[in-house]
């Protein structure tokens, strides 16, 4: 993951990108025959995926810029949560007696 996109987000390596691929189909049991991606002349389902990215076709260049894109902010997301939670399992702060 060392190439980064104009936003700044982590390129994921063609393997990377085939094993998330493969993780979406083993792991959470996507419909190979479920739609990823349309556009007017082409529609790209989860089965060709990774037919893509080995290939580098064209559309192969943008499946991985939508994978990496999708993983960081899956990933930054995940962290927001994180935090959000940490600040709402942080007991409140004892009372202080007030000085006299």
């Amino acid at each position: 993951m060392d190439e980064k996109d104009q936003d700044g987000i982590p390129l994921l390596t063609k393997d990377e990108a085939i094993a998330e691929v493969r993780r979406w189909q083993e792991v959470e049991k996507v419909d190979p025959g479920r739609i990823f991606a349309a556009s007017r002349e082409t529609t790209i389902r989860y089965k060709d995926l990774i037919q893509h990215l080995e290939q580098e076709t064209p559309d192969g260049k943008l499946l991985l810029f939508a994978i990496s894109r999708g993983r960081f902010m899956k990933k930054s997301r995940d962290q927001g949560m994180q935090a959000l939670l940490q600040i709402i399992d942080r007991p409140p702060e004892p009372e202080k007696p007030p000085a006299s």
